[in-house]
């Protein structure tokens, strides 16, 4: 079974998380589980920057990353207006990167940056010109040298990926999110709201028109 930890905003530090870690989350993108049939919906790979756990990840609209304290209160946030609430898994290496496959994981996932997050090569079968998050996560780890894939990293749903590489890994560990209570202000919280709610909405438009082409 597997372990429950519970985090909080002010605690972030409680959870160990080593170079190569992966964060499976379960019930964050309808549109992926409705193509994929899956509960697995994303997926997102931390390393460390300056002695700080970063996260990086394929999501809409484009590959970023940012700090995993940041990551934390952004999933905190989310899950206190969702239902369900959107889960996470965390699966560590059983064997710890080394020095050279860290800074090959890092250069994979550094020269994604920016692309734009689609999943229109996985649902058509064939390479794009976006990226979604199991594209972008398996191919950094084959970067490595320490992972092969059965098909085509465009191919890749979450939930197989996360099928095909948890043997390499610890059993998961589920986290649980309790929200700090926000001092922010109605506006401010409406206004945070809606401007994640367009950027979504912008990227949706834009991928529906290239199905189109």
């Amino acid at each position: 079974m597997n372990q429950l930890l519970l985090l909080t905003m002010l605690l972030p530090s409680a959870v160990d998380v080593p170079d190569g870690s992966l964060l499976v989350l379960k019930n964050s993108n309808k549109p992926v589980a409705s193509w994929t049939g899956a509960e697995v919906t994303h997926v997102a790979v931390v390393v460390h920057k300056g002695g700080q756990p970063w996260v990086y990840e394929a999501t809409p609209a484009k590959v970023r990353q940012l700090p995993l304290p940041s990551y934390w209160k952004e999933l905190a946030e989310l899950n206190a207006r969702r239902d369900p609430e959107t889960s996470v898994l965390l699966l560590r290496p059983k064997t710890s990167y080394s020095a050279d496959e860290v800074q090959r994981l890092k250069q994979s996932m550094n020269a994604q940056l920016g692309r734009r997050y689609s999943i229109k090569g996985y649902v058509r079968g064939k390479p794009s010109g976006g990226i979604h998050c199991a594209e972008f996560v398996s191919s950094a780890l084959a970067s490595t040298g320490r992972f092969e894939f059965d098909e085509p990293h465009y191919a890749i749903s979450p939930a197989e990926f996360y099928t095909q590489v948890r043997q390499k890994h610890e059993p998961a560990v589920r986290l649980t999110f309790k929200p700090k209570a926000s001092n922010d202000s109605w506006c401010s919280k409406t206004w945070k709201r809606w401007a994640g709610f367009s950027s979504w909405c912008s990227w949706a438009c834009y991928e529906s028109w290239t199905f189109c082409r």
